[in-house]
């Protein structure tokens, strides 16, 4: 029994470094930028040892792609429950989602710092194949449930409605980080029109192969 609590502290602590490491790694990012990142740097803001850090994780590269993918699991976690909100509450209406998606954009614009990380991360994932497919498949997950959403809110083409939408935040993202005088209430006003209009089919009225 004391040698299994020892293994479970072990476990334990080796999990809280694997995160302190990557949390500091996205911090490092926000404040420096991206090439600032090395072991040694990220340590020092984790309040580890270096060894720690390649202990986790194999060179810079392993050390960025493992940071952005933990990243991207807590948006999945945000979209998990958007989509579980609707699905539990039947047929949706145009307000409901905007509600929805007001909610994530004010976690994402929470900390203004994370999302300049998350873009500079995103340009890196273009020059590497393994994170550039995790991206993607990332993509592909979040469409897949704004586009349950959409349905369920009387949306013709759910899938392209989705796409419209997921464009549609990026471009205000990026607009914000450059402005940062850009509110979430800004980001309602906005996405008022654009979400009446795609499920009250004013967009989008002819069939799509795709769909």
């Amino acid at each position: 029994m004391e040698a299994e609590n020892r293994t479970a502290k072990k476990a334990k602590s080796e999990l809280s470094s694997r995160d302190l490491i990557m949390s500091a790694t996205l911090r490092l990012i926000a404040q420096e930028g991206i090439d600032a990142v090395t072991h040694r740097r990220v340590a020092e803001i984790a309040g580890v040892s270096p060894g720690t850090t390649t202990h986790h994780f194999a060179g810079r590269k392993g050390l960025l792609r493992e940071s952005f993918i933990s990243y991207l699991s807590s948006g999945d976690t945000l979209f998990t429950m958007f989509y579980a909100t609707a699905a539990q509450d039947g047929p949706m209406a145009v307000d409901s989602v905007r509600e929805g998606l007001v909610r994530l954009v004010e976690r994402e614009f929470a900390d203004a710092s994370l999302l300049r990380a998350e873009y500079e991360l995103m340009l890196f994932a273009s020059q590497d194949d393994e994170l550039g497919k995790a991206v993607t498949a990332w993509e592909a997950r979040a469409a897949g449930a704004v586009a349950a959403v959409m349905e369920q809110a009387g949306a013709r083409r759910p899938t392209e409605a989705a796409r419209t939408l997921i464009n549609f935040i990026r471009g205000f993202e990026l607009e914000r980080l450059v402005n940062t005088n850009l509110s979430v209430k800004e980001f309602e006003r906005r996405l008022t029109p654009l979400l009446r209009a795609l499920c009250s089919c004013l967009l989008y009225t002819s069939p799509s192969p795709r769909d």
